[in-house]
C-alpha cells in the first residue's frame, strides 16, 4: 500500500521530493576523479575490498534507525503548504484535504483487515489446519509492504529536513532487499533522485529518476509520482546543459487535464527550459496566469523567480513587476537550497537581487 503524498518545492519533487511518495524524495557518487600520483598506496573502498569488520560497522550504522525523525505535516491546500510540508494528491494530481488522506487510510487498513480475516476462516475451512499458514504468510506480506512504505516515508521527511545521509543510508538499504515490489522500488528510485538533486549532484540525479520512471511506467502508469519524476528529469537535464534534451521530454509528455499540483510542477519546469535555452518568455496573459497562482502558493520560490526572470525578456519588458516577483521569491525561500536544486536560475536571482531591493 503506498499512499500517494507529496513535497511542495522546487525541482524535483524535490519531488519534489515524493515519498510514498517529493518530493518530493541518496548521495550522489560525488566527484570520482583520482589525484595524480600512485593508487596503490590509496586503501580502497569500494565494498569488496573493504575489511568484514568495516562493512559489518556500516551495516549496523545503515540497520540503526534514525533518530528523531521529523512528523510529517499535510497542508490542507497547495497555498498552504510549505517547503517542508506534504500534501496529498489524487490520481488526477490535484490537492486534497488531510482528512480525505486519513478516510483513504483507514479504509485501506480495513480492507486489508477484512481480507486477512475472511481469508483465514475460508482457507481454515477449506484446509483444515493448513488453512492456518494463509494469514501468516499474508500477514507477513502486508506487515513487510508498511515496513518499506514507512522506511521510505522516513527518508522523504529526512531529506525534506537536509538530513540527506540519513535518508540515503534508509534508501540504500530498501534497495538491498530482494522481493520488494516494482512499485516500492520506483518510489526509493524516485526520492534517492530527490536527495541527489539536494546535493547538486544532477547526474546522479537523473540516473535514479530514470529508474523510477521505468519501474513506473511498467507498474504504476496512471500515479501522479510518475509525471512527476519525468518533470524531475526533465529539470536534472537542464542542469546538465542538456536542454534540447529536456525539450523533447517534455514535448512527449500528456500535459493536459493536470490537478493543481502537476500543473504548478510543469509551469515550473516548462519556464526553467526557456530559461536555460535563453528563450522567449511565454505570451503575457499565460505568464500572468503563472505569476498570479505562484504569488498565493508560499512554496513557489522557483517559479516566481522564473516569471520574474520572464518578465525581464521579450519586447516590452516589465522591470517593476519582476523585480518585485524576485523579492517575493526570496523571501520564501524559507532555507530550500535552490542553489543546488536550480544552479543557473539561483546565479541570475543573486546577480539580480540588489536591483531587486533597490527598487522596492
Amino acid at each position: 500500500m503506498a499512499e500517494q503524498s507529496a513535497r511542495v518545492g522546487a525541482g524535483v519533487g524535490a519531488s519534489a521530493q515524493e515519498s510514498i511518495v517529493d518530493g518530493e524524495l541518496v548521495s550522489g557518487p560525488g566527484d570520482k576523479s583520482s589525484p595524480p600520483g600512485p593508487a596503490a598506496s590509496e586503501p580502497s573502498l569500494e565494498p569488496e575490498h573493504m575489511p568484514a569488520e568495516l562493512l559489518h560497522a556500516v551495516d549496523l550504522a545503515i540497520e540503526r534507525p534514525a533518530r528523531d525523525v521529523p512528523t510529517m505535516q499535510l497542508a490542507r491546500t497547495l497555498e498552504e503548504a510549505g517547503p517542508r510540508t506534504f500534501v496529498y494528491i489524487d490520481s488526477q494530481g490535484r490537492v486534497r484535504p488531510p482528512t480525505q488522506y486519513r478516510m483513504m487510510q483507514a479504509a485501506s487498513y480495513a480492507m486489508l483487515t477484512t481480507i486477512l480475516v475472511g481469508g483465514s476462516i475460508l482457507y481454515t475451512y477449506l484446509w483444515g489446519v493448513l488453512g492456518l499458514a494463509f494469514p501468516l504468510i499474508f500477514g507477513s506480506l502486508v506487515g513487510r509492504n508498511l515496513l518499506v512504505t514507512r522506511r521510505i516515508n522516513q527518508a522523504a521527511l529526512l531529506s525534506s529536513h537536509d538530513r540527506l545521509d540519513e535518508a540515503e543510508a534508509i534508501l540504500r538499504q530498501l534497495l538491498r532487499r530482494r522481493m520488494m515490489g516494482r512499485r516500492l522500488r520506483a518510489l526509493v528510485h524516485h526520492n534517492l533522485g530527490a536527495v541527489a538533486t539536494r546535493r547538486g549532484d544532477h547526474s546522479e540525479a537523473l540516473t535514479q529518476l530514470r529508474s523510477a520512471i521505468g519501474l513506473y511506467q511498467e507498474s504504476w502508469r496512471k500515479s501522479p509520482h510518475l509525471r512527476s519524476c519525468q518533470y524531475g528529469e526533465v529539470i536534472a537535464l537542464c542542469n546538465l546543459g542538456r536542454t534540447d534534451e529536456a525539450r523533447e521530454r517534455l514535448t512527449t509528455m500528456q500535459t493536459t487535464q493536470q490537478g493543481d499540483y502537476l500543473l504548478l510542477k510543469y509551469w515550473t519546469t516548462e519556464l526553467y527550459i526557456r530559461f536555460c535555452a535563453a528563450e522567449a518568455p511565454p505570451p503575457p496573459s499565460e505568464l500572468w496566469e503563472r505569476a498570479e497562482r505562484a504569488l498565493k502558493i508560499t512554496a513557489s520560490s522557483a517559479l516566481l523567480a522564473l516569471c520574474a526572470w520572464a518578465y525581464t525578456q521579450g519586447r516590452t519588458p516589465d522591470q517593476d513587476m519582476a523585480w518585485h516577483l524576485l523579492r517575493e521569491s526570496l523571501d520564501r525561500l524559507d532555507n530550500e537550497p535552490l542553489g543546488r536544486i536550480m544552479p543557473p536560475l539561483w546565479r541570475w536571482m543573486i546577480k539580480n537581487r540588489t536591483a531587486a531591493e533597490s527598487a522596492a
